[in-house]
Parts: C-alpha cells; sequence; structure tokens
C-alpha cells in the first residue's frame, strides 16, 4: 500500500490522537473513519455550508457589478517596465 507524510500541527495531533477508539488504532484507520461520517457538502463548499447553517447570509455583487469586472480583467494592460522607472 501507498503511504503519504503528512504534517501536523500539535493541537491538531493532540486531537486525532484522542479521536482513535484503541491506543493501537492507526491514524490511518481514524482518519477514514471520522471522514466516512462527515457530511456531504451540498453546495460544494463546506465553508459555504456552514455558514448558512449558522444562519448566516452571504452577499453577492449585483450582475452588472460582476460584468464590470470580468470586463476590466478581460481588457489588456500595458506592461510596466521597472527598469526604466528606476
Amino acid at each position: 500500500m501507498a503511504h503519504k507524510t503528512i504534517s501536523l500541527d500539535l493541537a491538531a495531533y493532540d486531537a486525532l490522537r484522542a479521536r482513535r477508539l484503541a491506543p493501537d488504532e492507526s491514524f490511518s484507520r481514524v482518519v477514514l473513519r471520522l471522514s466516512a461520517h462527515a457530511p456531504q457538502s451540498a453546495s460544494g463548499s463546506a465553508l459555504v455550508d456552514k455558514l448558512l447553517a449558522d444562519g448566516e447570509s452571504l452577499w453577492f455583487p449585483p450582475e452588472e457589478e460582476l460584468d464590470r469586472l470580468d470586463a476590466i480583467q478581460a481588457s489588456p494592460r500595458p506592461r510596466r517596465d521597472r527598469r526604466r522607472e528606476a
């Protein structure tokens, strides 16, 4: 079986270690067990789902503003030559 090495800060390590069901349960098994029970995101973004579940409202700019920003991003800008400015 292939393996990957990950880094955890000490608080995350302690939290993961505390979720083991037995002292000899591997962290791989803990992660798989916990992720199997994790709710799937309805929107594709767990953060958005959490905000909505907590009663937060999400604000999106009006369509006209999004179109204006798209136009700005699509328009070419002249390149600056920083060597000549110095």
